[in-house]
């Protein structure tokens, strides 16, 4: 019963940490973060697409400000595209990170699990020599009393 029960805590638990996880993915790559990153995609190169219209076929705007608001975007969204990179590394790290604990955490247990092993061996092997020891001086004694009943039966 206590391997049972030790069982189902050690799942109930398997189950927190799945459904944990699976929130913490949700919020960083879910659908709202790939639709936010869609909607930004979107705005700088509408923003783009309106400096080229009114800078290069309207001539509203002077070259120099088109190209000088075009290399700020550009930066822009290079820096956008940094943060997010930085983000999936944070996140592959925290993985990692986690990952890492519960293979020390298992790693100890096997450890003491091994310990236990050899105990349980060494005990068992040697209540088993003991064991035959025993037997052995048994036998040899019932050997040495059989050996002096024929000698008293022979006189």
């Amino acid at each position: 019963m206590k391997g049972e029960d030790q069982l189902k805590k050690e799942l109930d638990d398997f189950k927190k940490e799945k459904d944990r996880i699976t929130n913490i993915v949700g919020q960083i790559g879910g659908s709202n973060g790939k639709s936010s990153s869609s909607m930004i995609n979107i705005a700088f190169f509408g923003i783009l697409l309106a400096l080229i219209i009114f800078g290069g076929v309207l001539k509203k705007i002077s070259l120099e400000i088109e190209i000088a608001a075009a290399i700020l975007l550009v930066v822009l969204k290079i820096a956008w595209m940094i943060h997010e990179a930085q983000k999936v590394s944070h996140f592959q790290f925290w993985i990692l990170n986690s990952l890492e604990f519960r293979i020390n955490e298992m790693n100890k247990k096997v450890r003491k699990i091994e310990k236990t092993l050899n105990k349980i061996d060494e005990n068992g092997t040697s209540g088993l020599n003991n064991k035959m020891k025993n037997i052995e001086m048994s036998l040899k004694k019932l050997e040495e009393e059989k050996e002096r009943v024929e000698e008293v039966e022979a006189i």
